[in-house]
């Protein structure tokens, strides 16, 4: 039985009076990878925000695990209140002037009832998935390449045990080979278990590696399947996938 994670009903966002997102409905079901993507300005990141509690909701909803209701809350509230989920912008998404080991250390705060002992075995975990992060484990995050920030940021957030994970262009201006190692990262933390909503410009890498997938023109769903439908739709693949 699919077990549906996350699902928004007419959800409708924006900034001050300008309304980007328009009756927006969209699913996550448990251990999915789905990919959201269209041109600049569609309202992907937005969807992710609002989801997140960065940008407030004007109608509708968001539910988590079918029972959960975070519209209206703010992100320290869905933190604070134990709910399996985490975001990850897309930029300003380290401490850069605090070492990679503190960095990961932030990650697990919302975790204050956990021992030590339970803290470090996560650490050593996100180790090793991404074993760079121990190499550099004194290094100040300033110091780290984009694709190694883009890791730390991936790991912080994993710090907090999370179910679900929303991603906002982990491999915006990183070089090809470098996204390409964030892209099979995320496919790993896939395989490990964890729902994933990602935002993405790599439009066709990203949904090679997703389960479904949504295509957002001007703030509302101008067609959404199963990745490789959407790979393989000749509309699509014209307009958003760089095909000709």
């Amino acid at each position: 039985m699919v077990e549906q994670v996350i699902e928004t009903k007419d959800l409708n966002s924006g900034y001050g009076k300008l309304q980007i997102l328009f009756d927006i409905d969209i699913e996550l079901n448990k251990g999915e990878l789905v990919t959201i993507i269209g041109p600049n300005g569609s309202g992907k990141s937005t969807l992710i925000k609002t989801i997140i509690g960065l940008v407030p909701a004007w109608s509708g909803t968001v539910m988590i695990n079918q029972n959960i209701n975070i519209t209206g809350m703010k992100p320290y509230e869905i933190v604070t209140s134990g709910i399996p989920i985490n975001y990850v912008p897309q930029v300003a998404n380290v401490f850069p002037t605090l070492s990679v080991e503190e960095n990961l250390k932030l990650g697990a705060l919302p975790r204050d009832n956990d021992p030590e002992s339970m803290i470090q075995e996560d650490l050593d975990r996100m180790f090793g998935i991404f074993p760079v992060l121990q190499e550099r484990i004194d290094q100040k995050a300033a110091l780290l390449s984009g694709g190694e920030k883009q890791m730390l940021a991936l790991a912080r957030a994993l710090m907090s045990n999370p179910e679900i994970i929303l991603l906002d262009e982990p491999s915006a201006a990183l070089a090809p080979i470098l996204a390409d190692q964030i892209f099979e990262k995320i496919l790993e933390l896939k395989k490990l278990g964890l729902s994933i909503i990602l935002v993405e410009q790599r439009a066709t890498r990203a949904l090679k590696i997703s389960d479904r997938g949504y295509v957002l023109v001007s703030g509302q769903v101008a067609i959404s399947g199963a990745a490789k439908m959407l790979i393989d739709n000749e509309k699509v693949g014209e307009l958003y996938l760089g095909k000709r």
